[in-house]
């Protein structure tokens, strides 16, 4: 399997060598072929403007002098070699080439002759009786040199007076292009060289911190989320980077939690089955004294049976919320019904401690819109909790007051209180003030995990205060129905 540096070179690299083919596509192909077309339309506006210069003497049987003058202004630009013919095939004039001018007669009348040549030319005889400007690319007989060929008829009132022949080579092109080409030969290798070195580096570049994310993203599959990718770019692998290392981060404190969950829970499980179990030996081994003594261990062995019932419904429940899996039902209802039915429920534990539970409501009317059942249990949680941690002869508040479209809701007790160092942790499963993690027969360690849940899953607000042997007030807020 390639790496993502050879890709990423080869890419490059490919990327460099379609440029430099562009390149040598334009420039020698297409370059070629682009100079001859301009060449050719030169030669056809020049051909055409000395039509005209010449129709506007009225003597057709003389080159007029401002032809002539136009014809010297150009040609040498172009080496052309300009023809002036009439209607019987007698040169009126031609352009001799200054090379010829200080050279004999003899090469003259050889140049002469030569247009005489190119005119009689049957092709060319032809062209010009159709009346018609014409294009001709031809080589030279002798030198196999080739040329551009331009006709233009001077009509007059329909009838021919005479013809234009110019011919211009096309060798100063070509070498042009042979030049051309062996200096984009050279340019071509040395771009590619030093493409291919840029490529690389480049790659290398590229690819450092994505090696870096791949390693650090194998040391986080196996179980290290201490990992961390060091980038100190900005761009979108810096932003990859971070995001893995929040990713490794947020697996560690899961991997915290679960690790934490797993001896919390082996924790509280583990004393009502110690205390089962001893209980269960002691009846089975007849080491009571009598049957009150069986009977009292046998009511130690349902409550804690009860108590570890509880405790591992509460960890499904809890579960379920979490995993996603308890869906919210939501319906209306009297919020007073809800409050009844948890306070007739605790009321024989906070009768055992002589607790009394005052309600005040501003509106017993008041219609709430949530999950019945959940919401039953987030009432039946933190008042129960209330009773648990609140002090024998005391009281606990339950204020319901209406505000706006919600209906806030607070819970107070007069118990022992929670330092303030500890309130944010107060919503963790398992957590309790007490670090010496006493045994609480009361409860599962679960209750207020599960309400955060609850209130979470409603997009509920909620909150908890408290001082140190004072008491403590939870309150949360519940959308009323509209």
């Amino acid at each position: 399997m390639k790496s993502l540096l050879s890709k990423s070179w080869l890419g490059i690299t490919s990327l460099v060598l379609i440029m430099l083919l562009l390149i040598w596509l334009f420039q020698i192909v297409l370059l070629n072929q682009f100079y001859i077309n301009e060449r050719k339309n030169i030669l056809l506006d020049e051909g055409n403007k000395l039509a005209a210069l010449f129709l506007e003497s009225n003597n057709y049987k003389v080159v007029p002098q401002s032809v002539i003058d136009e014809i010297e202004s150009w040609s040498h630009s172009y080496n052309a070699r300009v023809a002036i013919i009439d209607s019987n095939g007698n040169m009126l004039f031609y352009n001799v080439p200054k090379e010829f001018l200080k050279d004999k007669k003899s090469l003259i009348e050889r140049f002469r002759k030569n247009m005489f040549d190119f005119y009689n030319n049957w092709e060319i005889k032809t062209k010009f009786s159709q009346d018609k400007t014409f294009v001709l690319k031809k080589d030279y007989k002798q030198s196999n040199r080739p040329y551009i060929m331009v006709g233009v008829p001077i009509n007059k009132n329909g009838k021919i007076i005479a013809n234009i022949l110019i011919t211009s080579p096309l060798a100063p092109i070509q070498e042009a292009t042979s030049i051309l080409k062996k200096q984009l030969s050279i340019i071509s290798i040395v771009s590619l060289f030093i493409g291919t070195v840029l490529a690389l580096l480049f790659a290398k570049h590229f690819t450092r911190p994505i090696l870096k994310i791949t390693e650090t993203s194998r040391r986080i599959a196996k179980g290290d989320f201490t990992a961390n990718v060091n980038l100190n770019s900005k761009d979108e692998i810096g932003v990859l980077g971070n995001t893995i290392n929040d990713m490794a981060h947020q697996l560690a404190q899961i991997e915290n939690f679960r690790r934490e969950f797993i001896a919390n829970t082996s924790h509280e499980l583990k004393t009502p089955i110690s205390l089962i179990r001893a209980y269960s030996e002691l009846i089975k081994d007849n080491i009571a004294e009598n049957n009150r003594s069986n009977a009292e261990y046998l009511q130690i062995i349902i409550d804690e049976a009860n108590r570890l019932n509880s405790m591992v419904e509460d960890i499904l429940y809890l579960s379920k919320m979490e995993s996603g899996y308890s869906k919210i039902n939501y319906e209306s209802y009297p919020i007073i019904e809800i409050i009844n039915n948890t306070i007739e429920k605790l009321s024989f534990f906070a009768f055992q401690k002589c607790i009394d539970i005052n309600l005040q409501i501003d509106d017993k009317k008041t219609l709430i819109y949530a999950d019945k059942q959940k919401i039953y249990q987030v009432f039946y949680n933190i008042i129960n909790n209330a009773i648990n941690h609140s002090y024998e002869n005391s009281q606990i508040n339950i204020r319901v007051n209406s505000i706006n479209n919600i209906c806030k809701v607070e819970i107070i007790d007069s118990g022992k209180g929670i330092p303030e160092e500890d309130l944010p942790y107060i919503w963790d499963r398992f957590y309790k003030v007490d670090k010496s993690r006493k045994r609480d027969s009361s409860g599962t360690g679960l209750g207020m995990a599960i309400v955060k849940n609850i209130l979470d899953a409603h997009n509920f607000k909620y909150g908890i205060e408290s001082e140190v042997n004072k008491g403590t007030k939870v309150w949360f807020e519940i959308s009323k129905n509209s």
